[in-house]
C-alpha cells in the first residue's frame, strides 16, 4: 500500500510513545488538563514579565551608549588632529635618524672630519619642526585630559547597563524555558489524548476510520512527501505551490488556496488528485489513499496538536521511522564504513555507528547490543560524563536527521530503548555532552546549534551563526564555552552562559573538518589543508602549524595523566590511510609516530582509562592501538604494541 499509509500509524505511535519530541516521560502525564494549562498560563506571563525587563534594560544600554557617543563625538576632530600630529612627527623623526645614519658613514678613517658642517641645515630644519609639532600637541591633549572624567563616568554607565542586560536577557532565556517545559508537558497530554482519538492501525488500513480524528501530520504528510513533495518544495515549486510545511500549504499556489477546511470538492489538493492531474507523470493516488484525503478535509483538515507550521513534512514522515515497530532489525551482509565511535569514561565499553543502528562491543571487541535507529547513517556519538546516557547524531542524507537518546547501560541486546529527542531536516552530524554534564549540544546540515538542558532533554537555546554545515562540536574543560566547527571555514566560540559568539576562528583556509580543545585557553584543528592549527581561544592567534603529510580527516586529544604515566597526545587521521601522533613540547609539538591502516580512518577516540586508540576505517575495519604502540620507542614486534583489528558487523 506504499508508505502514506504503512508508515502514518508508525507516526501516530511515534507521537504517543514522546519519540519525535522530549516528552517521553510525560506522556502519561497524570495532573488534569486543567492544572496544566494553568502552568502554560502562569510561565508565559513570567516569561513576558522577563522578555519586558530584558527590553527596558536594553533601552538603557542603547541610551547610556547613544550619551557616551554624543559626549565622545565633540572630541573626533581632536583625535583626527593628533593622529595628523603624531604621523608627521614620526616622518620627520624618520628621517632625521635617516640623515644621521648617512652622516655616520661619510666620516673618514683616522677620525678625520667630514667637510660638511654637522648638523645639516636640512636636519635642523627637521628638529624645529619636531618641537613646533610638539607646541601643537600639547593643548591638543590637555582638551582629551578635560574631557576625560566626563567619558570616564559614561563608560562606566555603559558597562554597567551592558552588565544588567545580559544578566536580564538569561534570566529571559531561563523563564522561557520554564515555559517550554511547561507547555511540552500540556502538549503531550494532548497528543495523548489525540491518539486515542484517532483510528485505529488496522482500521486505517482496511479504510474504516468511522469517527476517528484524521490529521495532517500523522495522516496527511506521510502522502505528500511519496507523491507531491519532489515537485513543490521550497526549492522547487511546481505552479508557485510549495508543500514543505504547513503554513506554506496554508499559503496555495499561484492558482490560490488550494485547501478548503471541510469543502473537499472546492480544494484543487483533493480535486486535481482525484481527477489525475495530479502527481503529474506520475502514478495516481489509491482509492483508499483519495478516500483518507477527503475525508481529512471533511474533518476540517486538522494540523494536528503541537505541529508547528514551519516544520517540514519530510521531518514529520522521518519520525515516524522512529517508531521501534516500525523498524525491524537491519539486516547487514558486509562491515559497514564507522563514521562515528566512542568510548565508555568508565567501563571501556566501545559504541560504533551501524547501517540503521549502534553497535556496543565490549573491552575483548565481542558485539554485546544492537541498537536499531531511525535513519541510515550514524555521523556522531557521544557519553554523558557519568556513564549513564548515549547521545547519538543521524541522518538520512538530503531528508532529515535524529538526535536520540539512549539509557546506558542498554537495557536489553536485541531491541533496547531509546527515544528522539529531535528531528531535523537534513542530517544531523553532531552531539557533544559538556564536561559537568548539564548540557547536551548538537549540530547539523541546517546549520543550527540546538543546546538541551540534560535533565529534561528539552532544547534550551537555538543558534545559527554559521552560513554552512556544522562538522563538529567541542566543550572547553570547564564547560564554559562551546566551540562549532563549520564548513563555513571558522570554528566559532560561544559562552555557554549567553549563547554569544565571543571569538570566530578564521585562519583555515577551507572547510573545518573537526577541533578539539587542549585546554580552556587553547583548541587545535584541522580542515581540508594539510596542516594542523593550535590556537588561543582567547584572542584567535594561531600558536603554532604543523605540516601534515597528507589531507585531514579525523582529530582526537588525549591529555597528560602523569599519574597512569599517559603523555599528552593527538592523533590525526588522513587521506593517505596514516593515523599521525602529535607529540613532544607543548611550545614545538611534532610528529611523533605514524600508524598505517589498510584503509583511510573515518572516526578516531582516546581511551580515557588506559590511553589507547581506537580507530574506526571506511572498509568497516576496527582497529585498537595499545597505547605502548603509540610510543616511538615501542617496536613493532613488541606483542603489547600489536594493534587489534575486528569487523565492525554483527556476527
Amino acid at each position: 500500500m506504499s508508505i502514506a499509509i504503512t508508515i502514518l500509524s508508525g507516526f501516530a505511535c511515534a507521537i504517543a510513545c514522546g519519540l519525535i519530541c522530549s516528552t517521553t516521560s510525560w506522556a502519561e502525564e497524570t495532573r488534569p488538563p486543567e492544572e496544566l494549562t494553568a502552568a502554560v498560563a502562569r510561565t508565559s506571563e513570567v516569561w513576558k514579565s522577563a522578555t519586558s525587563r530584558r527590553l527596558a534594560a536594553e533601552e538603557v544600554l542603547l541610551n547610556a551608549q547613544n550619551q557616551l557617543r554624543r559626549a565622545a563625538k565633540p572630541l573626533d576632530p581632536v583625535h583626527d588632529q593628533l593622529g595628523e600630529i603624531r604621523r608627521e612627527m614620526d616622518a620627520s623623526q624618520k628621517e632625521i635618524r635617516e640623515l644621521r645614519e648617512k652622516f655616520a658613514k661619510s666620516t673618514v678613517k683616522d677620525d678625520e672630519l667630514p667637510g660638511a658642517p654637522y648638523p645639516s641645515e636640512k636636519e635642523a630644519a627637521l628638529q624645529r619642526k619636531v618641537i613646533e609639532l610638539k607646541q601643537r600637541q600639547e593643548p591638543l591633549q590637555e582638551q582629551l585630559q578635560q574631557a576625560e572624567p566626563e567619558l570616564k563616568a559614561l563608560r562606566q554607565a555603559v558597562d554597567q547597563a551592558r552588565e544588567a542586560f545580559e544578566v536580564l536577557t538569561i534570566e529571559e532565556e531561563a523563564r522561557r524555558f520554564d515555559h517550554r517545559v511547561a507547555d511540552t508537558r500540556l502538549t503531550a497530554w494532548l497528543q495523548a489524548a489525540e491518539v486515542r482519538q484517532a483510528p485505529r492501525d488496522e482500521d486505517l488500513k482496511n479504510g474504516r476510520w468511522g469517527d476517528g480524528k484524521l490529521t495532517f501530520a500523522r495522516h496527511i504528510a506521510p502522502l505528500l512527501v511519496e507523491h507531491c513533495y519532489a515537485c513543490h518544495n521550497s526549492r522547487v515549486a511546481g505552479g508557485s505551490l510549495n508543500l514543505e510545511n504547513w503554513a506554506s500549504l496554508q499559503r496555495g499556489g499561484e492558482s490560490g488556496a488550494v485547501l478548503i477546511p471541510s469543502r473537499p470538492e472546492e480544494s484543487s489538493l483533493y480535486t486535481d488528485c482525484r481527477e489525475g492531474l495530479m502527481p503529474k507523470d506520475q502514478p495516481s493516488l489509491s482509492d483508499l489513499q483519495l478516500a483518507l484525503l477527503r475525508h481529512w478535509i471533511e474533518q476540517g483538515a486538522s494540523p494536528g496538536i503541537g505541529l508547528h507550521e514551519q516544520t517540514s513534512i519530510v521531518t514529520m514522515v522521518g519520525a515516524a521511522s522512529t517508531n521501534p515497530a516500525v523498524n525491524s532489525t537491519t539486516t547487514v551482509t558486509r562491515p559497514v564504513a564507522v563514521t562515528a565511535l566512542a568510548m565508555h569514561p568508565s567501563s571501556g565499553e566501545i559504541v560504533t555507528s551501524g547501517y540503521r543502528e549502534v553497535l556496543a562491543w565490549d573491552r575483548a571487541a565481542q558485539l554485546s547490543h544492537r541498537l536499531q535507529l531511525p535513519c541510515e547513517r550514524v555521523l556522531s556519538l557521544s557519553f554523558s560524563p557519568d556513564g549513564q546516557t548515549l547521545a547519538i547524531a543521524s541522518g538520512k542524507p538530503g531528508r532529515w536527521g535524529a538526535i536520540s537518546i539512549a539509557p546506558w547501560p542498554l537495557s536489553s541486546a536485541t531491541s533496547p530503548t531509546y527515544r528522539t529527542i529531535a528531528m531535523t531536516v537534513d542530517e544531523a552530524t553532531a552531539v557533544r555532552f559538556s564536561p559537568d554534564g548539564k548540557w547536551l549540544a548538537t549540530g547539523g546540515t541546517d546549520r543550527a546549534i540546538r543546546w538541551y538542558e540534560r535533565q529534561s532533554l528539552i532544547e534550551y537555546r537555538l543558534s545559527e551563526d554559521h552560513s554552512d554545515w556544522i562538522t563538529a562540536l567541542v566543550w572547553t574543560p570547564d564547560s564554559q564555552r562551546l566551540l562549532s566547527a563549520s564548513r563555513d571555514k571558522t570554528i566559532k566560540v560561544a559562552s555557554a552562559r549567553t549563547g554569544n559568539i565571543e571569538l570566530t576562528f578564521s585562519s583555515h583556509t577551507s572547510s573545518i573538518s573537526d577541533v578539539v580543545c587542549l585546554s580552556e585557553k587553547q583548541a587545535a584543528s584541522i580542515a581540508q589543508e594539510a596542516q594542523l592549527l593550535i590556537w588561543s581561544i582567547a584572542d584567535g592567534k594561531v600558536v603554532q602549524k604543523v605540516k601534515l603529510p597528507a589531507v585531514p580527516v579525523r582529530l582526537a586529544y588525549r591529555p597528560q595523566n602523569s599519574a597512569a604515566g599517559i603523555e599528552e597526545c593527538l592523533a590525526i587521521a588522513l587521506r593517505d590511510q596514516q593515523i599521525v601522533l602529535i607529540g613532544g613540547d607543548p611550545e614545538k609539538r611534532s610528529i611523533t609516530n605514524r600508524l598505517k591502516l589498510p584503509a583511510v580512518a573515518l572516526s578516531l577516540a582516546f581511551d580515557g582509562t588506559t590511553g589507547d586508540l581506537l580507530a574506526g576505517d571506511q572498509h568497516g575495519r576496527m582497529v585498537r592501538f595499545d597505547a605502548k604502540g603509540l610510543s616511538k620507542e615501542s617496536k613493532a614486534t613488541d606483542s603489547e604494541a600489536k594493534p587489534i583489528e575486528w569487523l565492525n558487523q554483527p556476527r
